[in-house]
């Protein structure tokens, strides 16, 4: 879906949860070392950044490399209503995970920008 967007497409709404691969593999790690858990609330993490819109997306990209050739922001539509979000606290407490932020995310994956 990133490429679709550099490429100046629209991808599908609602927009992505995001997270960086690099933050999942931390988190799998730092697991590791987590005491055995019994109750099932206990053994499991949302790893999980932020939310992050394509019309964002597309306004940080503009932003920082205007040499893309992105789709007109009001090709973006808005969304239908509030956004899901999850809640990773547990994640940042507990497996002590500093997110990457989802605008260096975008610019590492698409490092020929």
């Amino acid at each position: 879906m990133i490429y679709g967007l550099l490429a100046g497409g629209v991808p599908p709404q609602p927009p992505p949860m995001v997270v960086d691969v690099r933050d999942v593999a931390k988190a799998h790690v730092a697991a590791l070392d987590v005491p055995r858990a019994t109750a099932l609330q206990d053994k499991r993490f949302v790893v999980n950044a932020t939310n992050f819109t394509w019309r964002e997306a597309a306004e940080h990209l503009n932003a920082v490399r205007p040499s893309l050739k992105m789709a007109a922001l009001a090709d973006f539509p808005a969304l239908p209503g509030p956004a899901l979000t999850l809640d990773n606290r547990r994640s940042v407490e507990v497996l002590k995970l500093d997110y990457i932020g989802p605008e260096k995310m975008l610019l590492v994956h698409c490092w020929r920008c």
